[in-house]
């Protein structure tokens, strides 16, 4: 009862601007990680050739440069640079600098050995103190950081030195170094962009790997919560479910009883109420949990249109009788929406509110709204009924959740109302809000957006009062003669449907599918037919009507199907035949009846 989620995004190693960024702080991290044995062995080996340069060339400059080595390595080990939490783009640039500066300290201190240890007199100490700065190039590349503008500018920052020196005081020979020394400059940025470009391709898929991993685990989370959800559903539905089909069964066995016994007609008609009402309050149910199922499965599509609302909410307070319902809203409310899920949001509003009034009325208004600076109407659904207690107020919009029916009373509903109110509301992309109070009523609403200006509300279909339907004007008792068609491949249901219409002294001729129908029926002698849609073999209910109206234009004809869609309403209206939803009502099959009797003459 869950859509299904979208398959994640393959993994990109460029990413876009959010991973450029989480990769570039990824990488500064890494380069401000403390390295506190290297660095002790880094600054042993400085050490060792500041001692070889003071024995061969000079104590002082030796020393001098060994207490800036000092002062350096102090600043990495003991003072680390602090990185924000979480980081932003301006701290990250901030920190980035930072960095760069602190990287390029460091890498000059070991450079200036280029100056300070440089002996113009002996070519051999010259071309030893190259290589040696060489070498800490090439250990640099791959210790000092990982952020590429400030490891180039540390690798040039210890090469410069002893290349200006070398090419300005150095022998010939140490000239030829120092031009090597810039080749190897020139290698060395090549080397660490390359380095570096690598190291971040494998952040950013490590950075997807986690990023998929998260979702998954996070699809896997919400998939066990929708099973436990749809476990939860399934478990209710069951539960209510069984209280009428058990009522029913039980009301049957002492119908049964009374019949044996002689029961009084009082008794009989009783018992046979109390089997009405069950049956009234399963179809109640199944009826929902269809509409439940249809919402879920998006099976009716949104057709956004303009809605003039005064006329459809007179149509909902007529519908509730009894004038219990007021409507106050002005004549020129014009709200952009799809007017079929409105109506049902509305209509369950309504009968919540009815249902949970005792005494008092229900008032439905509508006023004038601005949202984002954009016309909309507000609606609301107000009662005066029982209130509902804050702590159960989010509760209330929950499957098979109701406050104030702790009996479990089925002819005050289900507890499904509200929650199909939450899944069309989803659908519309509107919220319903809720003020109550215990004892004080209750106040549904949402927002609207308005239609645009100068639109014009398309014509609301109002559902035709039951009196009015046809066959109403005639008598109300059918006269004996009238031959229907029954075509149900169930044959409970075809035996029920048979019997009721003998009891009204009607003639049913029953087949099974709509190929036996058609090579045994007398259409001739026939003056209705009832068609299944659901039949079994190459023709359904639908086909069978159309081949029947092809052969007999006169007959009446009615479709039955527990799944009565909008789409079959439409077609049966364009046809002229009637749909029948299952359970089919008595009343409703009379009435069509009568109307075929008064065609008839």
């Amino acid at each position: 009862m869950t859509p299904t989620p979208a398959s994640p995004p393959a993994p990109s190693p460029a990413g876009n601007g959010s991973d450029s960024f989480a990769i570039q702080c990824e990488v500064l991290r890494l380069s401000i990680k403390p390295i506190g044995p290297v660095l002790l062995v880094q600054y042993l080996l400085n050490c060792g050739v500041a001692a070889l340069f003071a024995w061969q060339f000079s104590l002082v400059r030796a020393l001098a440069w060994i207490a800036l080595i000092t002062g350096v390595t102090a600043m990495r080990g003991f003072f680390p640079q602090r990185l924000p939490e979480p980081f932003t783009p301006a701290s990250l640039r901030e920190a980035q600098r930072t960095h760069t500066l602190r990287t390029a300290v460091w890498e000059l201190a070991h450079g200036l050995a280029g100056v300070l240890l440089f002996n113009p007199a002996r070519v051999d100490l010259q071309l030893l103190l190259g290589v040696i700065i060489m070498g800490m190039t090439l250990s640099s590349a791959f210790s000092v950081s990982f952020y590429t503008p400030a490891t180039q500018l540390a690798i040039t920052l210890l090469l410069a030195p002893i290349i200006v020196t070398g090419l300005w005081l150095g022998a010939p020979v140490m000239a030829a170094v120092a031009v090597i020394g810039i080749g190897l400059t020139a290698m060395m940025w090549k080397l660490v962009a390359e380095r570096s470009r690598q190291l971040e391709e494998n952040i950013g898929l490590r950075l997807n790997e986690h990023s998929l991993r998260e979702q998954a685990l996070a699809g896997l989370r919400a998939s066990e919560q929708a099973q436990a959800e749809r476990l939860r559903f399934f478990s209710a539905a069951n539960h209510d479910l069984r209280q009428p089909v058990m009522a029913i069964g039980l009301q049957a066995e002492v119908l049964r009883h009374q019949l044996d016994d002689g029961a009084s007609m009082e008794a009989v008609q009783h018992t046979v109420g109390s089997l009405a009402r069950a049956q009234q309050a399963l179809e109640g149910l199944t009826n929902q949990l269809l509409e439940i199922g249809r919402i879920e499965a998006a099976v009716d599509p949104l057709r956004p249109t303009t809605v003039a609302l005064a006329p459809l909410l007179q149509e909902l307070a007529r519908q509730a009788g009894n004038g219990r319902v007021l409507v106050r809203c002005p004549p020129g409310a014009i709200a952009w929406s799809d007017t079929v899920s409105l109506r049902r949001v509305l209509a369950n509003l309504v009968d919540n509110a009815v249902k949970f009034t005792p005494r008092g009325r229900v008032l439905l208004a509508v006023r004038a709204r601005r949202r984002d600076g954009a016309r909309a109407w507000r609606v609301e659904v107000r009662d005066r009924g029982i209130g509902i207690p804050p702590e159960a107020q989010q509760r209330v919009f929950d499957d098979f959740e109701q406050i104030g029916n702790v009996e479990r009373n089925l002819q005050r509903g289900h507890g499904l109302g509200l929650a199909i109110v939450r899944r069309l509301a989803t659908q519309l992309g509107i919220e319903v809000s809720l003020r109550s109070a215990p004892g004080r009523g209750s106040v549904f609403g949402f927002e609207l957006p308005a239609a645009p200006e100068g639109a014009q509300a398309t014509a609301q279909q109002p559902t035709a009062p039951a009196a009015k339907d046809e066959g109403a004007g005639a008598t109300s008792t059918l006269r004996p003669g009238l031959a229907v068609l029954v075509v149900e491949d169930n044959a409970v249901v075809a035996d029920s449907l048979a019997a009721l219409l003998r009891q009204w002294e009607v003639e049913p001729r029953v087949y099974a599918s709509a190929a036996e129908a058609l090579a045994l029926a007398d259409l001739h002698a026939l003056d209705a037919a009832l068609c299944d849609i659901r039949l079994p073999g190459a023709l359904d209910g639908i086909a069978l009507a159309a081949k029947l109206q092809q052969q007999k234009p006169s007959l009446a004809i009615a479709l039955i199907s527990a799944d009565i869609t909008e789409a079959t309403q439409r077609l049966a209206a364009e046809q002229g035949w009637r749909a029948l939803r299952k359970p089919v009502q008595p009343e409703e099959l009379r009435r069509m009846l009568l109307g075929v009797q008064q065609a008839r003459g």
